[in-house]
């Protein structure tokens, strides 16, 4: 039989551990996830259906400044028109390649960092405002210097390679069962879209 299970609306895939003795699912919570209590339900063939309950519950996140680079003002954008248009445009673009699902997992063994140092120079859900217009930080930022290898951070395909204006140089990659990583800002590719990589391979420099 096959396991089976949600979280909320959330469907739960399941695939085996490295050791192909214990039955994994990975997902996330949405920022925007309304605070409350969700049940976790999971369907075993053959024993009682396992239940918990998991609360969510509301955070508030910092609020820093939002600025344009100066590469971008003299081009002609605007804060008002990143806002509106280039980050609705490039979020549009990335969602279609986050919304398919390949029906099996590259996941063998836990994740690591995409780089040798770590130190979190923007954090996850920082808010950016300037004036009325705010975006809401859906990554992390890690400092490194130019021409810093940035590594895969687990087994998988390369699904995107491409410049965009805000989120800069952009590699994604696909680790299966609908669980992805990205990789925004690099200066530049080692990667081709279609390129089967392993967890450790440089995937671009920073």
């Amino acid at each position: 039989g096959k396991i089976t299970g949600t979280l909320g609306t959330i469907k739960l895939r399941f695939f085996r551990d490295a050791s192909g003795k214990d039955w994994v699912a990975i997902t996330g919570m949405t920022i925007d996830k309304k605070p409350g209590t969700y049940k976790l339900s999971i369907k075993i063939p053959g024993k009682a259906v396992f239940e918990k309950d998991i609360t969510v519950i509301k955070r508030d996140f910092p609020v820093t400044t939002l600025d344009v680079t100066p590469e971008l003002t003299q081009q002609g954008y605007t804060v008002k028109n990143i806002v509106n248009n280039v980050i609705n445009k490039e979020n549009t673009a990335l969602a279609k390649v986050l919304n398919i699902i390949t029906p099996t997992s590259y996941i063998t063994k836990p994740f690591v960092y995409p780089l040798s140092s770590i130190k979190d120079v923007g954090a996850f859900g920082n808010i950016r405002k300037s004036g009325s217009y705010a975006v809401q930080h859906l990554g992390t930022d890690l400092e490194a210097p130019l021409d810093t290898p940035v590594y895969a951070i687990n087994d998988g395909k390369v699904v995107f390679v491409k410049s965009m204006t805000d989120y800069g140089n952009t590699v994604i990659i696909d680790h299966g069962l609908g669980v992805y990583s990205l990789y925004l800002h690099l200066d530049k590719f080692k990667v081709k879209k279609g390129q089967a990589v392993k967890q450790g391979d440089v995937i671009g420099l920073s």
